[in-house]
């Protein structure tokens, strides 16, 4: 059986009580494909990027078994960001920054080789 993952692929900043990030890779598609990558040989992604999204976390998710071709890449814009701030408790959280960009218009389409 094959897995397809429809989901965000995004930057997001974080700080926590216990430290602070500027920008790491985040995103739901992000971390669904790597936790599949674990149990199932093959999952494939569906989701989409701006042209500032490193090409390098593209390729470790192929090495992990990820098929990437129906993650689209809109190379003139920009990939979407979060910003939040998590509570001492870690399960609240407020978002300081949500900025859509490639994400307000996507559409997204399972490639026909995914069904």
């Amino acid at each position: 059986m094959s897995l397809v993952i429809v989901g965000s692929v995004a930057f997001d900043a974080i700080e926590t009580p216990f430290g602070k990030t500027d920008k790491i890779v985040g995103g739901a598609g992000t971390y669904i494909s790597l936790a599949a990558s674990f149990f199932k040989q093959n999952s494939s992604l569906v989701s989409v990027v701006g042209g500032d999204f490193p090409k390098e976390f593209i390729s470790g998710l192929n090495k992990r078994g990820v098929d990437t071709s129906g993650l689209e890449i809109k190379e003139d814009e920009k990939s979407f960001f979060w910003s939040g701030k998590y509570h001492n408790d870690m399960n609240s959280r407020d978002t300081l920054v949500t900025e859509l960009n490639v994400l307000e218009d996507f559409n997204p389409v399972v490639p026909a080789e995914y069904k």
